[in-house]
């Protein structure tokens, strides 16, 4: 029960910046232009300051072996999740529109692990927590930018970028790879399996930027959702089924499958607690790229982020 309360309370605390996100956007003291912006600020400075900071600033560091083996099963998961994700959308949404089952298999596949995951990581698991976040987002960055495009780039119809060659393809997909999330990510993997820790000038530095993440990212996601239709967002069947299956039926196939493997009940929560992310929120602009189903993306985001205030402190109580 302390768990659940604890979960909840974080859970609220967020939703609560969401929702000023979304009372600014109202106020016109954020728009696109300052949301893209604040974004890009946060991908490339302040959510990397994050991960490098859960590795220099953690005394308690786990072992080589664990952090490789941690990398093993989340590449393994990955590959699991895309597949499931892809082979459930053919068979169950066989009257969905092709851009629209693009859109569900990427919104079951992934989740706003960075984003939102290293957040509520963090604020139910504790910081060191967000060092095992980040070893688990270098495959799941990996796949999104290859698999998940192709989700998309393959059934989209509605933009000239859906027509690119494949080779162009490729080269979008190589170049996405190449982002200082993921160049974080493998570094603090490297000063993880090597030990190295710092508390002086760069550890703090890496802190303080940190600290700005959360706010900065749940400010965005709110002033994004106030911009959405409320009632076409609703309005949905089949986004509802593909919230289930983001929320719960993918961390619980993985918490119930990945527990026959994974002996480690931390690293099980960890990778239970970031498979069950609302939708990632870069889904919408790789639908713009792609010529993907946007409001079907749109749709899955909102109501994931929204049911997620609920589902994530119930699954936080039973992994942790």
């Amino acid at each position: 029960m302390e768990v659940l309360t604890h979960a909840g309370l974080q859970m609220l605390i967020l939703f609560t910046v969401v929702l000023l996100g979304a009372v600014a956007r109202k106020l016109h003291l954020m728009n696109d232009a300052f949301d893209a912006l604040l974004s890009k600020l946060v991908m490339t400075v302040a959510l990397p300051g994050m991960i490098l900071d859960s590795v220099l600033s953690n005394t308690n560091l786990p072992d080589s072996n664990t952090i490789l083996m941690l990398l093993v099963y989340s590449t393994a998961l990955y590959f699991f999740i895309c597949l499931f994700a892809w082979v459930f959308v053919r068979v169950v949404y066989r009257g969905v529109p092709k851009p629209a089952q693009g859109a569900h298999a990427y919104l079951i596949s992934f989740g706003n692990t960075g984003f939102i995951g290293f957040a509520v990581l963090g604020a139910i698991m504790g910081n060191d927590a967000v060092l095992y976040g980040a070893v688990y987002n270098i495959p799941y960055n990996v796949f999104m930018f290859s698999v998940g495009m192709l989700f998309i780039a393959s059934t989209g119809t509605e933009g000239v970028a859906a027509k690119k060659p494949l080779k162009e393809q490729v080269k979008a997909i190589g170049k996405q790879l190449i982002s200082p999330c993921l160049i974080s990510c493998f570094i603090a993997m490297f000063l993880a399996l090597f030990g190295i820790t710092d508390s002086g000038y760069i550890g703090q530095t890496c802190n303080l930027l940190g600290q700005m993440t959360v706010p900065a990212a749940m400010l965005v996601i709110g002033s994004t959702l106030a911009k959405q239709p409320l009632k076409q967002m609703v309005n949905d069947g089949w986004s509802y089924l593909t919230s289930f299956m983001r929320l719960a039926g993918v961390p619980l196939l993985i918490f119930f499958i990945g527990g026959i493997f994974i002996h480690d009940p931390y690293i099980l929560a960890v990778i239970v607690i970031e498979s069950a992310m609302p939708a990632a929120s870069s889904g919408i602009m790789m639908c713009l790229a792609y010529g993907g189903d946007t409001m079907t993306m749109s749709r899955g985001t909102f109501i994931t982020t929204i049911l997620s205030i609920v589902t994530l402190p119930l699954l936080a109580l039973l992994v942790v």
